[in-house]
């Protein structure tokens, strides 16, 4: 198998509001590295059973349940997109549908939204929070992962929204949901979008709780071979989201596996060039006189692990809801912007295509005089 090693990196699934407090259940930095499924044309994490065994472990702690729940800043804008994906899909192609039922329902954010809208919602998360908040919602949590809880009552439709990227066999995990859903029901589902970061080999986008890293083509890959057929792949109009609506498919198996490592191939050698601008500008910002600052700081841990450096830098995020919390492994607590023009620092890096621009531009307006050397991702990379 195809395979590209990186090395030990920051293993990222919480922050905490004093470092390390409560301490980490799993070490702070984990072994990663890519393989390939030809056959999917999928770039995905290596199988790695001490991995795979952390990421159980801390997926029934309390903390896991991602930024898909109420006051969180960054809910509205991600989930209220999703929904009304989810009701456009369902209005077009289900419009009898009823029940829905949602995989890795974290705070249950989604399904409550479709509580109000009049759908009989279902939740399966081994979370806690899940438990709690499905209680305080009046909403049925089945306390368990997806393939372990047995048979599940049937639905109309079956969402999920950032957990296919986290299951070791898509393709199978999708093949169950037929088996789960009532004639004619649909699969509608949210992955992170990582068509750029396959483009330009930025290894930003990796965490090590992501086995799977979707483009289209891969993600269309994979639920053809689970025996649905594809009604909707499209990007979110929030975020750098791929949003996918299903079918399961009365035509029988028609999905004929993919040949070809020209993709991987390509990936790897642009990983290579991508890390290397990027260890230059991070090289310039250690000398003396001059301070780097992260802004978007998750997608710059990859980096700065690869380089060793844990320490000496600052971490700035638009989220007021992790401003003074820490990353496992960093010591770092992250500012916000206002800091960040109160007291700049030399060099900045911005690692979000999504946002990237955006960010910069927004600095520039409101401090025109400063003297920041600021990078983004567009600045680093240049694919073939």
């Amino acid at each position: 198998m195809l395979k590209l090693d990186l090395g030990k990196l920051g293993f990222y699934w919480r922050m905490t509001m004093a470092p390390n407090l409560p301490p980490n259940p799993v070490p702070d930095f984990v072994d990663f590295s890519f393989a390939y499924r030809e056959d999917l044309q999928l770039i995905i994490q290596k199988d790695n059973p001490q991995t795979w065994d952390y990421l159980e472990r801390i997926y029934r702690e309390n903390f896991n349940v991602g930024y898909l729940q109420e006051g969180h800043a960054l809910a509205e804008g991600y989930g209220g997109d999703f929904i009304a994906f989810v009701e456009q899909s369902i209005a077009q192609h289900k419009p009898s549908a009823r029940r829905v039922s949602e995989i890795g329902a974290g705070a249950c954010y989604l399904l409550n939204l479709l509580k109000q809208d009049g759908y009989e919602t279902v939740a399966i998360d081994p979370s806690p929070v899940s438990k709690d908040k499905g209680n305080a919602y009046g909403i049925e949590v089945i306390a368990e992962f997806y393939l372990s809880a047995g048979a599940l009552p049937k639905s109309d439709v079956i969402v999920h929204y950032d957990v296919l990227e986290h299951i070791p066999d898509p393709v199978d995990f999708l093949r169950h949901h037929a088996n789960d859903l009532r004639q004619g029901g649909m699969v509608i589902f949210a992955v992170p979008d990582c068509t750029p970061y396959i483009t330009y080999g930025d290894i930003s986008m990796l965490l090590h709780e992501h086995l799977n890293y979707f483009d289209q083509e891969s993600l269309r890959n994979v639920v053809e071979a689970a025996g649905f057929t594809v009604l909707e792949i499209c990007k979110s109009g929030y975020g750098g989201v791929l949003y996918c609506a299903a079918l399961v498919s009365t035509k029988g198996q028609s999905w004929q596996p993919k040949i070809g490592t020209q993709k991987f191939e390509q990936f790897s050698e642009n990983v290579i060039k991508t890390k290397e601008q990027i260890e230059c500008f991070i090289n310039s910002s250690r000398q003396p006189g001059c301070s780097l600052g992260c802004y978007v700081p998750l997608r710059a841990i990859p980096y700065l692990s690869m380089h060793g450096i844990y320490d000496g830098v600052r971490f700035f995020d638009d989220n007021p809801g992790i401003h003074g919390q820490y990353f496992d492994g960093f010591p770092i607590p992250v500012e916000s912007q206002s800091n960040l023009l109160a007291h700049p620092v030399t060099h900045l890096l911005i690692l979000s295509f999504v946002f990237g621009a955006k960010i910069r531009n927004r600095i520039f307006s409101l401090s025109p005089k400063n003297n920041m050397e600021i990078c983004c991702l567009s600045d680093f990379v240049h694919p073939k």
